[in-house]
């Protein structure tokens, strides 16, 4: 009776240990958006980051690297970050901030494919490179990577054209790793700028067929909203888009809970907006919203 009673303690706490919270967050221009002369309110965005009760978040548009590093520091026990010295034309710089008690960086590193698919990667010019980071797990000492993208933005057909051939490089930029070390599960994340996925475009279909090629689950495909833009027409309203991903292998997931949206999508639940309404959030911090998911 004893036995089962202590198994009963260990299981769930077990099972606990095991969780993990996963995010990608697209956080405009930190800590400075000269386009719009903002300065990031770092106090918002602490508060949205710290309501998603993420361990492991895939970052894009950080353009103050020192910033940022200073900024984990100071609002985050226990965190520490990674991010990419190359950030393509707009010096968009990407990578990851994680919980050091759940998590251990192996190695960071950047890869430039992305930036120009098939032609020569560039660290300041085109789009932005991939970050990649190897982590281990600490409770059970598994393996993963985590791949932070930015793909190419707009809805014209050349946008399109690129976002297509960044999406095949990502299924190359595993697959090599995976052949390389053995670590077979991975994180994918971040800013696909999959302008027409709400409406089963394009995007939509080559996001689903490189799902399925590399084996992950896209844990953003349930979601109303991840960002919000004018919408294409100057009536004051601003209008919910899909541009946010977190693929996942199967590996490391056995359950996932329902993944959710973050900062102002969350608190208008993806409703056409004026601008005002979607608040600082919005207005101080980002278009963009953050994802999360927390796996088992």
């Amino acid at each position: 009776m004893k036995l089962i009673t202590l198994l009963a303690l260990i299981i769930p706490s077990l099972s606990f240990a095991a969780s993990l919270t996963i995010g990608t967050y697209n956080i405009r221009n930190f800590d400075y958006d000269d386009r719009y002369h903002i300065k990031t309110n770092k106090s918002e965005l602490a508060k949205i980051i710290k309501e998603t009760g993420v361990d492991l978040m895939a970052v894009q548009e950080i353009n103050n690297t020192s910033e940022f590093g200073a900024f984990v520091d100071a609002q985050f026990d226990d965190f520490d970050s990674a991010l990419s010295e190359c950030g393509g034309a707009h010096g968009q710089r990407l990578g990851f901030m994680f919980n050091t008690k759940k998590l251990k960086l192996i190695s960071f590193d950047e890869d430039l494919a992305l930036s120009n698919p098939g032609q020569r990667g560039a660290c300041n010019g085109g789009s932005r490179p991939a970050a990649i980071a190897l982590f281990e797990k600490i409770d059970t000492k598994q393996k993963f990577y985590a791949v932070s993208v930015h793909l190419k933005s707009g809805g014209q057909n050349a946008s399109i054209i690129k976002r297509n051939k960044q999406f095949n490089e990502i299924q190359k930029i595993l697959q090599t790793l995976q052949s390389n070390s053995g670590v077979k599960d991975f994180v994918v994340a971040g800013d696909m700028n999959t302008t027409n996925y709400n409406v089963r475009g394009s995007d939509y279909k080559t996001l689903q067929s490189l799902t399925t090629a590399i084996g992950a689950t896209d844990l953003s495909k349930s979601l109303p909203c991840t960002a919000y833009w004018w919408g294409g027409s100057d009536d004051g309203i601003e209008t919910p888009s899909i541009l946010d991903h977190v693929l996942v292998s199967s590996g490391l997931i056995k359950t996932a809970l329902q993944p959710k949206v973050g900062g102002h999508c969350a608190a208008v639940s993806c409703q056409e907006m004026p601008e005002a309404s979607l608040g600082m959030s919005y207005s101080n911090v980002s278009d963009h919203c953050p994802v999360s998911a927390q796996i088992q």
